[in-house]
């Protein structure tokens, strides 16, 4: 069972220039210290004659010499430097030969095509682990590595397939659930591209809708966010199919097959067209006036200008159904049946006690989580038990569960507030007006 992590390593130039001006001087730098930890002798010595120890695209004793001259070489000695991964086994599962093995293979799976990367098993814990440092700068193109979470994914993958051809366990965990607006998002894609051929057509059906589509030049990715609100959403995470060079081709083909009205042709502009105004046989007096001296053109506008002020024109269009603002009006209102249902069922007899309550909430959540600290202190320990993990586990659900009791108290509190003010300006504003000074002496007077 193989267990994987990366992150990335920065430094500031400053730290780089000292460091390459006089070493001996000045401390490593991010780059010099993730290589000089993975390449400890004591943690890497497997016997007096060889060090588990391997360079891919770079020398293993004069690694962070050839790392930091592609990074000079293609100007790129800032930011991030590096990428710090490891890929740990579970104890007793692997050999140090074998899982050295594994780790380069690994490597040069993942990074090995266009990264320089040192690969270094550690002995030093009861579990054997990889250590795996990525140079951030290519030496082939002189492009950084971007860290996204499908590259982890893939890194991941990689790790499990070798896993199970060596015959180990692998981790398998639950496949995380798609939210369900992606789908929605992806559907009416796919509508607007029926019913455009344009890019400014595609918006437009986006938008009749009820999304945003963000495509700034400026900004590195395309996104997609409802229209009354919501966080945007890039497109590479609806799939493939759905990324903006995909969009293009669809609408393209849309361009040559029906030109650029497509649009149009499928959602023509509603036009309104009003009755003019045809005088019967039997026309008044005031109709014959009119007509005389006005025109016909000239009754019909004046027909219209009454109808405007009647209210009759112009026609009110039937509302339309915008879905993500039902999904927002819903999610108010199961907040609002939580809040209901937890003042409900601990009878809190005033505000006060809401607060009081919150605060208890607060102290067991502190000391829930002092206890997982002490927990994972012990865990750190070469002897720790391994019923230390089900105890942090325990304790973490714990916590959680009292962090969404304390929003939904938080909630319920802001809202009684709320509701508190609005009664008090309503009452305010209800109250009877009290009779001027003056006109009550002449009332006393007159009594």
């Amino acid at each position: 069972m193989a267990v994987t992590k990366i992150w990335t390593i920065k430094d500031s130039l400053q730290h780089v220039l000292d460091y390459a001006a006089n070493p001996d001087k000045t401390e490593y730098d991010a780059l010099a210290q993730t290589l000089h930890y993975a390449e400890n002798d004591a943690k890497t010595k497997l016997n007096e004659s060889a060090q588990l120890v391997t360079g891919i695209h770079c020398r293993a004793d004069h690694a962070w010499e050839d790392m930091r001259a592609v990074q000079e070489c293609f100007g790129k000695t800032d930011g991030v430097v590096a990428l710090h991964a490891y890929q740990s086994f579970r104890e007793g599962e692997v050999t140090p030969e074998q899982c050295h093995e594994i780790g380069v293979a690994l490597a040069r799976k993942v990074w090995g095509k266009r990264f320089q990367v040192l690969v270094a098993t550690h002995m030093n814990t009861d579990n054997l682990h990889n250590h795996f440092v990525i140079n951030s700068v290519s030496y082939v193109d002189g492009k950084k590595y971007e860290q996204l979470r499908s590259q982890y994914a893939e890194f991941r993958a990689a790790s499990d397939k070798l896993c199970r051809e060596y015959g180990l366990s692998v981790v398998e965990q639950p496949r995380e659930k798609e939210p369900a607006r992606y789908a929605r998002m992806r559907e009416a894609i796919d509508q607007a591209c029926e019913d455009a051929s344009t890019a400014e057509d595609f918006h437009r059906a986006l938008y009749r809708q009820g999304y945003i589509f963000g495509s700034d030049p400026n900004r590195k990715y395309a996104t997609i966010r409802a229209r009354d609100g919501g966080r945007a959403v890039r497109l590479y995470r609806l799939g493939e199919e759905y990324d903006l060079p995909a969009i293009d081709d669809r609408l393209r083909g849309n361009y040559l097959l029906y030109g650029p009205r497509l649009y149009e042709l499928k959602h023509p502009p509603r036009q309104y067209a009003p009755k003019r105004y045809r005088p019967t046989e039997n026309r008044s007096v005031l109709q014959i006036f009119f007509e005389v001296f006005f025109g016909e053109s000239q009754m019909h506008r004046l027909y219209l200008y009454y109808c405007y002020q009647l209210g009759i024109l112009p026609k009110k269009q039937q509302p339309r159904i915008n879905r993500p603002e039902l999904e927002r009006i819903w999610k108010d209102t199961e907040r609002i049946l939580a809040e209901h249902a937890f003042v409900h069922d601990h009878k809190f007899p005033s505000l006060q006690a809401i607060v009081d309550y919150r605060k208890s909430l607060s102290r067991q959540m502190e000391t829930l989580a002092a206890q997982r600290a002490e927990i994972v202190k012990q865990m750190r320990r070469k002897d720790a038990p391994p019923e230390l993990a089900d105890q942090r586990m325990a304790l973490t659900c714990k916590i959680a569960e009292l962090r969404k009791e304390d929003k939904i108290a938080e909630g319920a509190i802001k809202r009684i507030q709320r509701t508190r003010e609005s009664n008090r300006i309503d009452r305010e504003n209800r109250m009877p007006q009290h009779p001027r000074p003056r006109r009550r002496r002449r009332e006393q007077e007159r009594e």
